[in-house]
């Protein structure tokens, strides 16, 4: 609480009266929701996005607080810290639920609130969605995790007018619970699974890009890529994908996928999917009715991201989670055989939802993951816990996370908010604050962060490795 105080005690962004720029859309919702949602309504992607803003204006208007830019975002700071606490109280719910150890709580309480996402985004721009789509995701899955299917679909539904991706997470995880009778010895492929995986990645990725040099739409591509494309680096960077990826699932020796394709028909519940179906429908047909045709963004163009980003430098999506998260990705990588055999052991849901955390977190941008953070704990808890680790892990975690989250380094330098307004957002200056959001980082802070993250995994492995306490034997 005190390191989240100090946070939004130094520096808010320097444009639009601290709103920043997408943050203009929320305040606004924040201070008009009540006139404009039945009359002019808002476009079909940002609609989606109105929660908690909207809420907070019907709480102004009973109060009858005056909706200026001062006390909205008083408002919204008071917001992010009863969300925080909200936040706090359910990290340690779920830690009882799961029995973890010491070591174990204090690593991921450090991984969860001491990033660069918690201890600078929020508080630099205020008026965004990312902290409470990750409270209602918490909540929602410890609900599930208590056997509270109902309610944990409930809460989720949040999703749909925060960040649709916590609501259609818990879809499979509620429709897909039971293992049935999981197929005992895979076949082939699904014992390669994880080392054939990547390879997948190479049929739209190569697609994306010969398409693009093809039809002479090179330029759709450097606006993918914010930067001009060359086919040398995008081979290279894909190559990398690849043998990363490859390297990972051999050298961990990943486990097999556990579910055949009945054991999926098998554990599916139709009739909550009935009701489920009928509510997101609901929902998403009273959202679409008020929609306006104003259009801010393409959900296709949001595919094409995900598959070209990746390709902008060699392997700058570990670049830009670590820049974002800190050591999250790293220990998910460390301890990868146990991670992925305990998230897909857990129902064919879990599985389903694996997948779909791989595919959003190819994305540069760290940010899109945070919806899955909550459900990232239990796993790698699990594979801590297991690999009965000393106090010390515990505090090169703290004070790692600490340092890369670089929450103490000022942003609002001389010239960020002339960058800003002119939208230089490439400058080393600029650089301060769009290096955290992958696509938008320099080549010089590509190099940087990358070297980093090598150096965070190395040092991180020798430590755990030297932390980790022998089994006690019968």
């Amino acid at each position: 609480m005190a390191l989240f105080a100090f946070s939004f005690y130094m520096e808010q962004i320097p444009v639009n009266d601290g709103a920043g720029f997408d943050g203009v859309f929320y305040r606004e919702v924040f201070r008009n929701f009540s006139t404009e949602f039945f009359t002019v309504g808002y476009d079909s992607f940002r609609i989606q996005r109105i929660f908690p803003f909207c809420l907070m204006n019907l709480v102004y208007k009973l109060a009858g607080v005056p909706l200026t830019n001062a006390h909205m975002m008083a408002g919204m700071i008071i917001l992010h810290f009863l969300n925080l606490a909200i936040q706090i109280l359910f990290f340690f719910k779920l830690a009882k639920l799961q029995e973890w150890n010491p070591v174990t709580k204090a690593i991921l309480f450090s991984l969860f609130f001491f990033n660069f996402s918690v201890l600078k985004d929020y508080s630099f721009e205020a008026f965004q969605t990312d902290a409470f789509a990750v409270t209602i995701a918490l909540v929602s899955y410890y609900a599930l995790l208590t056997g509270k299917n109902a309610t944990a679909f409930a809460i989720s539904l949040l999703g749909l007018v925060t960040w649709p991706t916590v609501t259609y997470v818990m879809v499979p995880l509620i429709l897909f619970q039971h293992k049935g009778n999981v197929a005992s010895a895979p076949g082939p492929f699904r014992a390669r699974f994880f080392g054939l995986l990547p390879f997948a990645y190479v049929i739209p990725a190569l697609a994306l890009v010969a398409f693009s040099f093809i039809l002479h739409k090179e330029a759709s591509l450097n606006g993918l890529l914010l930067t001009s494309p060359r086919l040398s680096l995008i081979i290279f960077s894909l190559v990398a994908i690849v043998g990363c990826g490859w390297s990972v699932a051999t050298l961990q020796k990943l486990p097999p996928f556990p579910y055949a394709p009945t054991d999926f028909f098998k554990s599916f519940r139709l009739r909550p999917a009935i009701g489920i179906a009928l509510c997101i429908v609901a929902i998403s047909a009273v959202l679409r009715t008020l929609a306006n045709e104003e259009f801010f963004f393409d959900g296709k163009l949001f595919l094409f991201q995900v598959i070209a980003r990746p390709l902008k430098y060699p392997l700058i999506t570990l670049a830009g989670h670590i820049v974002y998260w800190g050591l999250l990705p790293v220990l998910i990588l460390i301890f990868a055989r146990d991670f992925v055999k305990e998230f897909m052991g857990r129902s064919p849901g879990h599985a389903l939802v694996l997948l779909f955390f791989i595919f959003l977190a190819l994305d540069s941008e760290g940010r899109h993951i945070a919806p899955f953070l909550p459900l990232l704990l239990v796993p790698l808890g699990f594979s801590l816990d297991k690999a009965n680790l000393a106090p010390k892990a515990a505090i090169f975690t703290v004070i790692s996370q600490l340092i890369l989250s670089h929450f103490y380094m000022p942003v609002n330098v001389e010239g960020f908010a002339e960058n800003l307004e002119q939208g230089e957002f490439f400058t080393p200056v600029a650089q301060r604050f769009f290096m955290n959001y992958g696509p938008w980082m320099t080549s010089t802070s590509y190099f940087y962060w990358i070297a980093i993250a090598f150096v965070a995994i190395i040092v991180t492995n020798v430590v755990f490795r030297r932390a980790k306490r022998p089994q006690s034997g019968l």
